[in-house]
């Protein structure tokens, strides 16, 4: 990604190339990422982060497999 992208579509762009690439069954991504246009405006929040989701095909229609993958993902405290 060449310029400041807005992190759901940085994801969804992201999803996209995968499955056009690799033609999953299923494709979950979980995406974190600081928020730099607050470090722009001087904001000193360290821990400012968001997090954003895709998921198509089998997680979508499969919910015990979107809760495997889920509970894999790191709890933070």
């Amino acid at each position: 990604m060449s310029r400041p992208q807005i992190q759901e579509e940085a994801v969804t762009m992201l999803a996209t190339e995968l499955q056009r690439r690799v033609r999953p069954d299923g494709l979950a991504i979980v995406m974190e990422a600081d928020h730099f246009c607050m470090h722009w405006r001087g904001v000193k929040d360290d821990k400012s982060a968001m997090v954003n989701s895709v998921m198509r095909g089998a997680f979508l229609k499969d919910a015990n497999l979107r809760r495997e993958f889920l509970s894999l993902l790191p709890r933070k405290s």
